[in-house]
């Protein structure tokens, strides 16, 4: 996949710690491409060392992802799968219960709940080849809604309008 100038994508960055493999999906900004698998990023929430600046560096393609599409819902059910921006990366784990309008949210990385605010949870969703895809490698572009079994799940189709609208410029009376 081939990102351009000045896009805003995600990061992937698998930490490995005992007994346990995690990934947190970091925003970042392409600078420039290095070759045809790398590029030059600059962290929106990481900084160097020394805390003075944003961190740059060289990425490989296969960590770099677009941003997932703002698909804002609150709707989120004991155990769907969502990522909870913990830390200044969005982790992976899972609804463990709800505090209206907030979620605890049990991490993957280390079974902990993290009571997290209902908009610093959302849908975790896979890409392959650019595309957003769900839990059944479906592709997505818009919309949550619940299936059949009550998880939460995006869906392709942008909502219909009412028949009587979509024919008419007029404003209904």
């Amino acid at each position: 996949m081939t990102f351009r100038h000045n896009q805003t994508v995600e990061i992937c960055k698998k930490e490995d710690s005992p007994g346990t493999c995690c990934y947190y999906y970091y925003t970042a900004t392409i600078l420039a491409a290095i070759g045809r698998t790398r590029y030059l990023v600059r962290y929106q929430n990481r900084y160097s060392e020394d805390k003075t600046r944003l961190l740059t560096e060289s990425v490989d393609e296969s960590d770099i992802r677009p941003c997932p599409p703002s698909v804002p819902y609150a709707g989120f059910q004991v155990p769907d799968r969502v990522d909870a921006f913990i830390d200044e990366a969005w982790r992976l784990g899972s609804i463990a219960r709800k505090v209206d309008p907030n979620y605890y949210v049990k991490l993957d990385s280390n079974g902990i709940e993290v009571h997290c605010p209902f908009y610093k949870v959302r849908l975790h969703l896979e890409f392959e080849d650019g595309r957003p895809r769900n839990d059944a490698g479906e592709a997505i572009t818009t919309g949550v809604t619940r299936n059949d079994d009550g998880k939460a799940s995006t869906s392709e189709e942008p909502p219909q309008k009412d028949a009587d609208q979509a024919n008419t410029s007029e404003p209904r009376r």
